[in-house]
């Protein structure tokens, strides 16, 4: 993430009597980026989450939202200008799921036309039909409560929103589907976020940099990569042994791409002796607009020869670029595969992703 600095936290501490519940707390957050703090039940991750807007004054320190100080700004203001998710949502029952949606809207005596507009905009942004918005949330499951919570938090159109265990009252399929919608959206919206979670596969896939806390103390931030390497015996502990695992979700399937592949042309003359097929089992046959057409086997040529068409193989399923590691193993596992084709959105051949090339990322 390169854009500027949304969020910063300066040596931020929070007091309750002679309790130091946030101890020295400095990281910042970018623009567009989703910052994730994560750590043991009471390390105060939801109170630094509601220091940012001043729902919980700071003690000490100084909170920078786009670059002035929280405590010179107007409270009021500030917390409608920041959009605010939690995990049990806080709908209003009485109200409608559209009244619920345009609820800041009308605080600040929006137009009734604006907030309808809106509300239908958002509401097939997260996923659910326009029907919803005269429903009342009793009338939805818990996981449609959530997206309508989500929703709620974007009527400003606040360029920050802080999320505080926004899925973690649902159950893991469900949960899975509003993280997978969260990321979907934030390709479009590209909000800048702050998201609180105790769970470490949820913040290495929604994480593009992850602080862990404990004990009030800020002690590491960093990728999900950067926090598998690390080598404190607490945070170890903390992450599990199995999270290497979850951090192959952060990790794109284009970082192991091979490119440099022997590629033809369909109907061209293959010559097995060639330098640019040493090494290789397959040759890739390519249209003139760069589509896949399959792949051939180089065993058993012995000398130059066109390419029949009845032995170009289909090509498995594909990868695309925004797939992550993870998947494209778990594909080749299943498929009992060594390698899979990437392709564009627009179906154009990218090179493949093999096992080898994924461990050859890993080691480095």
């Amino acid at each position: 993430m390169t854009g500027s600095i949304e969020v910063e936290l300066q040596n931020v501490s929070k007091f309750y009597g002679e309790d130091k519940v946030v101890d020295e707390v400095s990281f910042h957050v970018n623009q567009g980026e989703i910052f994730v703090l994560i750590g043991p039940s009471g390390c105060g991750k939801t109170t630094t989450l509601k220091m940012i807007n001043q729902i919980v004054p700071h003690t000490s320190g100084r909170i920078l939202v786009r670059g002035k100080d929280v405590t010179e700004l107007d409270t009021v203001e500030l917390r409608r200008s920041i959009g605010y998710v939690i995990q049990y949502i806080g709908l209003l029952p009485h109200l409608t799921i559209q009244d619920n949606i345009a609820f800041v809207l009308q605080l600040k005596k929006c137009p009734k036309k604006m907030q309808r507009e809106r509300a239908m905009e958002l509401i097939e942004t997260v996923g659910l039909p326009v029907s919803y918005l005269d429903r009342y949330p009793r009338e939805l499951s818990g996981g449609q409560q959530q997206r309508v919570g989500v929703a709620r938090a974007l009527a400003a159109d606040p360029e920050i929103l802080l999320m505080d265990e926004p899925f973690g009252a649902v159950d893991p399929v469900t949960r899975e589907q509003l993280q997978n919608e969260l990321l979907r959206l934030q390709e479009t919206i590209q909000k800048t976020i702050v998201f609180v979670t105790h769970d470490i596969q949820e913040a290495f896939k929604m994480g593009n940099r992850i602080g862990i806390m404990r004990g009030g103390k800020l002690v590491t931030i960093g990728t999900a990569m950067d926090i598998v390497k690390e080598r404190d015996e607490f945070i170890r502990s903390f992450i599990g042994q199995g999270a290497v695992f979850s951090a192959l979700d952060t990790i794109p399937v284009t970082q192991a791409l091979l490119r440099d592949l022997p590629v033809v042309k369909k109907g061209a003359l293959v010559d097995p002796a060639d330098s640019s097929f040493k090494g290789w089992e397959y040759a890739f046959v390519l249209d003139d607009n760069g589509q896949s057409l399959g792949y051939v086997s180089l065993a058993g040529m012995e000398g130059p020869a066109k390419i029949d068409p009845e032995k170009v193989q289909p090509l498995p399923s594909p990868s695309l670029p925004g797939d992550s590691l993870k998947k494209a193993l778990e594909e080749m596992l299943w498929g009992n595969r060594g390698w899979l084709p990437v392709v564009s959105g627009e179906g154009a051949f990218l090179g493949i992703v093999s096992f080898q090339s994924c461990a050859s990322l890993l080691a480095r």
